[in-house]
């Protein structure tokens, strides 16, 4: 057993040990699909999870559609599940997915009808889709002029989420990312007319979809809203950030007190947006507001995904190699990179490195691009080099070139080999070095030649023990 999935919809060996063993069925497993029953009071609504941590896409996927079903005040009851993998993708993972979902499920009382779990060509992340069905309690009533508009929840916590993952944070919060039971809660009032969750486009987009289809208007100053903490510190347009979690309620103003006495019981604040007014249309702080685009926070989703351990080593570094004090003195005008590698790599796909190069921005060090498997070839390929005469050399970092820096390196009791300066032959001049027996060393001093900055390889057993050399590097020179 491999523990990499094939081709395709997954084995019923696979399901059952990766997927049945998380999630609540509603009765026996059947071919092609299930049987339920509908009813005039049956309420359906679909959704899709993606580009979220891998951890975090089976509860998302089911709080998308089960809120969904409770926003139209009906009782989450059955539920269908597509995930839908990239190839080679681990058993580990649909684990992963499989039990988050199925967690939610079982929180919520809901039961997993039908579904489809396999791998395709063409997908690059994780994709997960879900159709939720419910029971409606009631029926709701269509809001009027003078109903009172709430905002449960904090704005902005999604966003301060999806900011601290792009740096690299390791951050759980979005486990409070959910307003299911609120909605549940809430639907009980009697005066509540209607409930909006808050998803793509922010709570702008979210007011103008509600006003836009009742035909009325709402007019209110973004400085009565409650943020979500370290929301405002990201000075973007809150009420267009991504603000999961959060929800719109509308309520005749003799329920207005049991819906606010509700959401202190469980610890919620609301903000008082104010009454429906005639018209169309939405007005924020004097100014109409018209289609929205979207903000600079949305293009983070599907743009990280979960590292391993190598990689969390690399970011670390990286993390540490901006914060060093002068180190923009020791970055090539090619950039920068470090790589950190498998035990006995089998070549520059088992390294992991920056697949663009650390600069100097603004006068500091700036990473771009993204961390990966294979992200830097030519140096690499010294550590794979290394790693075959001493499988204690794992990482490596290439700065600039220059006898200053050969000289403070060896003042630190660092073996450096000064290479020649021929650019003859294919790859990186250190890697071939040492292929070809050339002394195994600390660094490596190459002094450039036609078309090829001087540069300064050193290795180290791990990407830390780099980066307390640079750090003593930038103190003696």
């Amino acid at each position: 057993m491999s523990g990499v999935l094939g081709l395709g919809k997954v084995s019923r060996e696979v399901f059952e040990r990766c997927v049945l063993p998380f999630i609540p069925l509603d009765g026996e497993l059947e071919l092609d699909g299930a049987t339920v029953r509908l009813t005039d009071k049956t309420v359906i609504a679909h959704s899709p999870s993606i580009g979220v941590p891998l951890e975090a896409l089976g509860f998302f996927a089911f709080h998308y559609a089960a809120s969904n079903v409770a926003c139209r005040f009906g009782r989450p009851t059955h539920m269908i599940a597509g995930i839908y993998l990239p190839l080679k993708t681990r058993e580990r993972d649909l684990k992963t997915i499989a039990e988050s979902l199925g967690d939610e499920a079982k929180k919520f009382g809901v039961k997993i009808a039908a579904g489809q779990t396999a791998t395709y060509y063409g997908l690059e992340i994780p994709f997960v889709s879900t159709t939720c069905l419910g029971e409606q309690t009631r029926k709701p009533s269509k809001p009027r002029e003078g109903d009172v508009v709430l905002l449960v929840g904090e704005v902005g916590g999604e966003a301060v989420w999806l900011t601290s993952l792009s740096r690299g944070n390791s951050d759980e919060r979005w486990r409070d990312f959910t307003a299911l039971q609120t909605i549940l809660t809430l639907s009980e009032v009697e005066g509540v007319r209607l409930l909006h969750d808050v998803s793509e486009g922010g709570v702008k987009s979210a007011l103008n979809e509600v006003l836009m289809s009742l035909g009325k208007s709402l007019s209110f100053n973004s400085a009565e809203v409650t943020y979500a903490r370290g929301a405002q510190k990201l000075h973007q347009d809150l009420l267009r950030a991504p603000t999961y979690g959060v929800i719109i309620v509308i309520v005749d103003p003799s329920s207005a007190g049991e819906v606010l006495g509700r959401c202190a019981d469980m610890g919620i604040k609301v903000s008082r947006l104010g009454p429906l007014r005639v018209g169309s249309g939405l007005i924020v702080d004097g100014k109409m507001i018209e289609a929205q685009a979207r903000i600079e926070i949305d293009e983070l989703y599907g743009s990280f995904r979960k590292l391993d351990v190598l990689e969390e080593s690399v970011s670390h570094a990286l993390e540490e190699l901006e914060r060093l004090e002068g180190a923009e003195r020791i970055i090539p005008q090619v950039g920068l990179n470090l790589v950190y590698s498998k035990p006995d790599p089998m070549g520059p796909l088992d390294v992991v490195g920056l697949n663009g190069r650390v600069i100097a921005s603004k006068g500091r060090p700036k990473a771009c691009g993204d961390i990966e498997y294979g992200g830097s070839r030519f140096l690499a390929s010294v550590i794979v080099e290394a790693q075959r005469r001493d499988p204690k050399l794992r990482a490596a970092v290439v700065l600039r070139g220059g006898d200053d820096i050969a000289e403070a390196l060896s003042k630190m009791g660092k073996v450096v080999v000064s290479l020649p300066p021929e650019a003859i032959g294919e790859g990186c001049p250190v890697a071939r070095f040492i292929f070809s027996g050339g002394n195994l060393a600390d660094a490596y001093s190459h002094p450039g030649a036609f078309g090829v900055e001087p540069t300064t390889t050193i290795l180290e057993e791990t990407p830390d023990k780099l980066i307390e050399t640079l750090r003593e590097l930038l103190r003696h020179l």
